[in-house]
């Protein structure tokens, strides 16, 4: 297994990652290798080729020191509990860039058992929380391309989240699971979406959001 790659995930879901500003990763728990790409180290602020991460303890000292504990815990019997569950591992934690900005970042990931290896993988995507159009009440900008309303730049974080995994063809209690909301919540978001984005329904919402690059 390469040290680093910038394709972690191949095939369509890569492309729809990769246009909604995710850093995926791709991590061997059993040999602690960490394979990120270009994204992943652009949100941490860093030159893969002047700073490569290919391990935990590489990736530890990028990590607020309040949350570095549990945001790189490899607990063996939570991992087993959510490979026999097929769920999802999801963690929210801090990062320092090297400018010293702290960012707030949420991390999701399938956890697999590679057939090749038999070694353990935890494979996601890393997405910032912290932007400008966060907070409530700010003005629009022009509408951007792709057939976006005026409110297209003031999506919400959580209207951002679910567009992403419906991009992906996730359900909404699928989206729901993974972001620990409820089924109801999920669907607020996305109709809140398509009414800022001007969309015709949620699938034209996350089109409109992926060609203007706000998710």
């Amino acid at each position: 297994m390469p040290r680093r790659s910038d394709s972690p995930y191949p095939g369509h879901e890569q492309l729809v990652l990769k246009a909604m500003g995710g850093g995926l990763w791709d991590y061997d728990v059993d040999a602690d290798i960490l394979s990120c790409n270009d994204r992943w180290y652009a949100i941490l602020g860093l030159d893969p080729a002047r700073m490569p991460i290919r391990a935990i303890a590489d990736f530890q000292r990028h990590i607020h020191p309040d949350d570095v504990a549990q945001a790189t815990l490899v607990d063996e019997a939570a991992i087993a509990d959510l490979i026999d569950h097929d769920d999802p591992y999801r963690m929210e934690f801090r990062i320092i860039r090297p400018n010293g900005t702290v960012v707030r970042v949420r991390s999701v990931a399938s956890i697999i058992r590679d057939r090749e290896t038999g070694h353990v993988r935890a494979i996601g995507c890393m997405t910032e929380l912290d932007g400008p159009d966060q907070e409530a009440g700010e003005a629009s900008a022009a509408p951007a391309p792709g057939g976006a309303g005026r409110g297209a730049s003031a999506l919400r974080s959580r209207e951002r989240e679910c567009l992403v995994w419906l991009s992906l063809g996730k359900t909404a209690w699928e989206t729901a699971a993974i972001l620990g909301l409820s089924q109801r919540t999920v669907e607020y978001h996305l109709n809140n979406a398509v009414a800022r984005l001007g969309a015709a329904n949620k699938v034209h919402a996350a089109v409109i959001a992926i060609r203007a690059q706000l998710i």
